[in-house]
């Protein structure tokens, strides 16, 4: 067997390339999610070119075996509240697993992780007890955090799940895109009230919201192809968004939308908005974007009131991760071994 790993560039990599990383990613995602069926390639190869804003910049490194791409590492590098984390996936194809491919793959990571200066490395999600959870293992990774990865399937759930009414003193109002001028200080502080949001041990931090950061955000999905749909609950005696929820949908993947944000300030809960809105924006989206079959979202495991609010709906839980990390002096003295 001869193996070499090199840089991977996503935006000039030859369709072979593209091609083989398609077959070991969807190869990978079988063995690992049986419960849910492998992207296609265009909506692989738009992930992979297309990374999402909360995962910063990205580098890969691709693993071949005889000429052949078998496997994937990636470093993402997050910058703000989380500029002292370097997030580490390796991903191989199952046929060629425990043949040290993915432990080479780490070690071609290793040196520009170091070059970062951040002290903590995390890793992508994983199933416990997986072979992947027990692969890190050997290298320090611990488990910090459990999620609970939940999928609405829309052609297997009852339209009568999302005729919910507003809690009486509420408005719901929203956008598509671009929040307004007016609104851009009150959806920034409702965002913020995320941050109480349980993290287990994690030391991922929630990002803080601000009306520059929105803008920010709102440019980066638009240059990425993703529409961004937002409502909001606006308390009708005061004018203030108590609650908001978000949903992308991107250009690479049309049936599939994903829930960027859910949050309720603190003083407006227990009304049931959380409820309505995700029941106003499903309604939203099904109606004005009828090709979405399936909207993702995740919650810890220790956030069971947005896990009920999400299973009235009818989402369903559809896999639980953990989340691991190690410290990046850990890392290496691992690998040295």
């Amino acid at each position: 067997m001869s193996m070499e790993i090199r840089p991977f560039d996503a935006a000039t990599a030859s369709e072979r390339e593209l091609s083989e990383y398609h077959l070991a990613s969807a190869a990978a995602w079988r063995v690992d999610f049986p419960e849910e069926p492998p992207a296609g390639y265009e909506a692989t190869v738009g992930r992979l070119r297309t990374p999402w804003p909360h995962e910063g910049r990205c580098r890969y490194w691709a693993a071949y075996v005889d000429g052949v791409l078998v496997g994937l590492g990636r470093l993402a590098l997050q910058d703000g509240e989380n500029s002292g984390i370097a997030q580490v996936t390796v991903t191989v194809h199952p046929e060629y697993r425990r043949r040290g491919i993915g432990t080479a793959v780490l070690r071609a990571v290793l040196p520009a992780v170091r070059e970062t200066g951040r002290p903590t490395v995390t890793g992508e999600a994983m199933k416990s007890g997986s072979p992947g959870d027990l692969w890190a293992a050997r290298f320090g990774f611990r488990a910090v955090n459990r999620t609970a990865i939940m999928m609405l399937m829309v052609d297997e759930t009852e339209p009568e799940r999302w005729d919910v009414p507003v809690p009486a003193g509420y408005r719901l109002a929203g956008w598509v895109g671009t929040a307004p001028e007016e609104l851009i200080e009150a959806y920034a502080a409702a965002r913020e009230a995320v941050q109480d949001a349980p993290m287990g041990e994690s030391s991922i931090q929630i990002v803080r919201w601000d009306a520059e950061r929105i803008r920010r955000e709102e440019r980066e999905l638009a240059d990425q192809g993703a529409e961004e749909r937002v409502v909001v609950a606006v308390h009708e005696a005061s004018g203030e968004i108590a609650g908001v929820t978000g949903l992308l949908t991107y250009a690479y993947r049309p049936d599939k939308s994903y829930v960027n944000d859910t949050s309720v300030v603190r003083a407006h809960r227990g009304h049931g908005l959380g409820r309505a809105l995700k029941a106003a924006m499903t309604r939203q989206v099904l109606r004005e974007r009828p090709q979405v079959r399936r909207i993702v979202t995740s919650n810890n495991e220790d956030n069971v009131h947005m896990i009920a609010v999400n299973e009235a709906i009818g989402y369903q839980v559809l896999r639980r991760l953990i989340w691991v990390e190690t410290t990046a002096d850990g890392l290496t003295g691992a690998l040295s071994r």
